[in-house]
């Protein structure tokens, strides 16, 4: 391994959905400016759907080189569907990072495509590094995140207590860096657009209440999604407030939501959004009342931006929360009320002005790059020990 010290060092990314793309995008501008370090981008997933909108236009349209792209998905929206889907992309990685020879590939989360290029890499001796290792979410997810941290080399926590669950796991704790989460990086660097300017996209009123819907579905409950998103169509609707309904990501039982919300969630002070580029959806975020549903950025972004998450059912179990979200469950009613609390109660407005958020500071992007390129990349570092 000679070589690193005069060469650029291979650092391959992954761009699988809306959401990790937007966070990672600045990782990834960092990564290909830097003049040591040379970005290899491989974008699959939901970016090459026409159903999402097809958003590796919104890849290609920031001049980011792609390196590869894997078609994986396979039709349908069954739990059997969605695993051959991740087989085809495993097949897809081996072939690709046999091409592109990565010095270490850069993963995230606890989602399915993520988990097979981390198992991928491993198998394949190259080093993997892993953001928001260690944290806590419901079902498969984690226990998918727990497994890419007994594969990855490198953990990138996103809180203290993140971390302390990956020491715990027997990691080596100088493998282990408390970077935050990179969710938050564009919140507290990056330009918001106006209200007046939301206005004109979305033709709402954001003088008066908002509501920002964005449920996915969950492995073990997919046979009960679209009852789900039902109810909490019904929720929004009997609340009587401007409502933007998100579609949900390609998950086992997405396409039962997505049903759902063209057939129920149509209304006349209700849009319907396939997709929305990650500038736009934190600007969202900035200007609406409350976020409902069962995505982590109620958990992640929500609380830099005083901004209540009426948070469903069990995807985000055990996560650690700020004082902005409201738990509830798959329940017409209960989510009706916790929308109310969200806008109307006292004593829970007032304790939402004084929110910390435990996931960081807002410049992780900076802290992983530089993570990225002075990790000594050895047999120390692909050969794991277990410490406990």
């Amino acid at each position: 391994m000679d070589g690193y010290l005069t060469m650029k060092r291979k650092v391959c990314i992954l761009a699988t959905s809306r959401a990790t793309y937007g966070y990672k995008k600045r990782i990834i501008r960092l990564v290909h400016e830097a003049p040591d370090l040379e970005l290899q981008l491989i974008v699959t997933g939901m970016h090459l759907l026409k159903q999402y909108g097809y958003s590796i236009n919104e890849i290609l349209g920031d001049k980011v080189p792609i390196a590869a792209q894997i078609d994986m998905m396979i039709g349908g929206d069954s739990p059997a569907s969605y695993a051959k889907s991740l087989g085809v992309e495993m097949q897809g990685l081996v072939q690709t990072f046999e091409m592109l020879k990565p010095d270490i590939v850069l993963v995230t989360g606890d989602r399915g495509e993520m988990f097979i290029a981390c198992a991928t890499a491993a198998y394949m001796n190259i080093p993997v590094a892993h953001i928001q290792s260690g944290d806590v979410s419901g079902h498969i997810d984690g226990a998918a995140r727990h497994a890419m941290t007994k594969l990855a080399h490198i953990h990138l926590p996103a809180c203290e207590d993140s971390a302390k669950r990956v020491e715990n796991m027997g990691e080596e704790l100088w493998r282990i860096h408390n970077v935050g989460a990179p969710q938050l990086d564009e919140i507290v660097q990056g330009e918001k657009l106006r209200k007046t300017e939301m206005e004109k996209i979305f033709s709402l009123d954001f003088e008066n209440p908002v509501i920002l819907v964005l449920q996915h579905p969950v492995l073990v409950e997919n046979d009960r999604a679209a009852d789900q998103m039902q109810a909490t169509l019904q929720a929004v609707k009997e609340s009587e407030h401007q409502a933007i309904v998100i579609y949900p990501n390609v998950d086992a039982g997405n396409e039962s939501i997505i049903k759902m919300i063209e057939d129920y969630g149509k209304g006349e002070h209700i849009q319907i959004e396939h997709n929305m580029k990650r500038s736009v959806f934190i600007s969202l975020l900035t200007h609406v009342s409350v976020l409902v549903g069962n995505s982590s950025c109620g958990i992640l972004e929500a609380p830099s931006l005083k901004l209540p998450a009426v948070n469903i059912g069990n995807r985000q179990r055990g996560r650690m929360q700020a004082c902005n979200v409201i738990n509830c469950g798959y329940d017409k009613n209960d989510i009706k009320q916790s929308i109310q609390k969200a806008l109307h109660d006292d004593a829970f407005c007032k304790d939402l002005q004084g929110c910390v958020n435990p996931y960081g500071d807002g410049y992780s992007s900076e802290r992983i790059v530089d993570i990225l390129r002075s990790v000594e990349i050895n047999e120390k570092l692909l050969d794991k020990l277990i410490t406990y």
